[in-house]
């Protein structure tokens, strides 16, 4: 599933409604197994805000890292189940 841009942000090059993210879904030991190297280069240690109220959670990584997956050369969120 794609995201689009809900605003022009003319300083990044981006524009309204322009692709600019995936999300997808991974579930069993695959799930498992990215979501601990992410959290690895997270240390581990995640803030309260990036919680919901109904459990679910997400956080971004700042440098690129390689976590063994294919993925295209724009930013994504990964859903796990």
């Amino acid at each position: 599933v794609f995201s689009k841009a809900r605003y022009t942000v003319r300083s990044f090059g981006i524009r309204r409604n322009e692709k600019i993210g995936v999300f997808c879904t991974v579930r069993g030991e695959k799930a498992k197994e990215i979501l601990e190297k992410g959290l690895k280069v997270k240390e581990y240690e995640l803030h309260k805000g990036n919680f919901s109220e109904m459990g679910n959670f997400g956080f971004g990584i700042q440098e690129h890292i390689d976590l063994g997956e294919f993925y295209s050369v724009s930013f994504f969120t990964v859903n796990y189940q």
